[in-house]
């Protein structure tokens, strides 16, 4: 009886997340060559470097130091600016700040998962822009979700609607 039931509740999770795609391609307010796509972009980037650092490593990195050790680098403005920031758990690309906002390196188990930031900077166009990405690999899935928060309202994020601006 419980497989039954989760096989029902995994079915009906899988149409809604596959009627909820298109939607979220459509979602005006990520539009391409936004603010919302460079942090998409650049996070994106991010989860790619994690992911070579995990093949290379079986591990991830588990601070920004090693990940800039590593190559990942934001693009900084047209102009060659970067946004300011202080301390080591940060780096400032064009117009949002990046991090790490946790790693979990587990190889005896094979649970390995991170989740990365953009954050918007106060007094630019980008304040109260919140973008992350949590990536969650072990033996039995892999699972990557995103989401943003403007202003402090939630709504996910299509990581594929940003990709005509790459």
């Amino acid at each position: 009886m419980r497989r039954r039931a989760m096989r029902s509740f995994s079915v009906a999770v899988g149409l809604s997340f596959s009627w909820a795609l298109p939607a979220l391609a459509e979602n005006p307010s990520v539009n391409t060559g936004s603010l919302e796509c460079e942090a998409i972009h650049e996070l994106k980037t991010m989860v790619e470097k994690q992911q070579s650092i995990l093949a290379r490593n079986n591990a991830y990195a588990v601070n920004l130091t090693d990940l800039l050790a590593a190559g990942y680098m934001p693009a900084e403005c047209p102009d060659g600016t970067r946004v300011r920031v202080a301390g080591s758990d940060l780096v400032g690309g064009c117009h949002f700040t990046y991090g790490l906002v946790s790693v979990v390196n587990s190889p005896r188990t094979g649970d390995f998962s991170f989740e990365v930031v953009a954050l918007g900077v106060k007094g630019t166009p980008s304040e109260g822009l919140e973008l992350y990405i949590d990536r969650i690999v072990n033996r039995h899935y892999e699972f990557i979700e995103a989401y943003m928060l403007n202003k402090g309202v939630y709504s996910d994020v299509d990581l594929n609607g940003c990709s005509q601006a790459e």
